[in-house]
């Protein structure tokens, strides 16, 4: 070993590490540029292959109080999972403007669920419960291959 050279063993574990690590960079990449396929909240029946991440785009404004969370009946988790979602706030962006809210779904295995979103006010309160003229949901039928 004195000589200088790796042994054998050594370069193939480093080399099977570098093409791992090259994978995962790839695929992160690439998943980053392409994203989630988007719908929109009219857009009410939904179908993706297994794999697929999802979003649904729904008109927002959280300045107002009311904000959009799932309920039930909630989508059967060996078809889809809910991942998160984000806010983007409408141009010019000024108080009160509102914007575009996404929930973001992954498809898990094939089947058929229902989504369905609430529009509510103090979500979670006993204020929410009373607002029912505010009311709005949206369903949504997703179907995964």
């Amino acid at each position: 070993m004195g000589d200088g050279h790796i042994p054998r063993r050594t370069r193939t574990v480093g080399l099977v590490v570098a093409v791992a690590a090259l994978i995962a960079a790839v695929y992160a990449v690439v998943t980053q540029l392409t994203g989630p396929v988007v719908f929109d909240e009219d857009h009410r029946e939904i179908e993706v292959t297994s794999g697929t991440r999802f979003s649904i785009r729904l008109k927002d404004n959280p300045a107002t109080g009311f904000r959009w969370v799932l309920t039930a009946p909630k989508p059967d988790p060996a078809v889809l999972k809910e991942t998160g979602g984000h806010y983007d706030a409408g141009e010019p962006v000024r108080p009160g403007t509102g914007g575009i809210r996404y929930v973001d779904f992954m498809a898990r295995g094939a089947g058929r669920t229902e989504v369905t979103l609430r529009y509510c006010f103090r979500c979670g309160t006993p204020q929410a419960d009373e607002q029912d003229e505010n009311n709005r949901t949206r369903r949504f039928r997703v179907t995964v291959d």
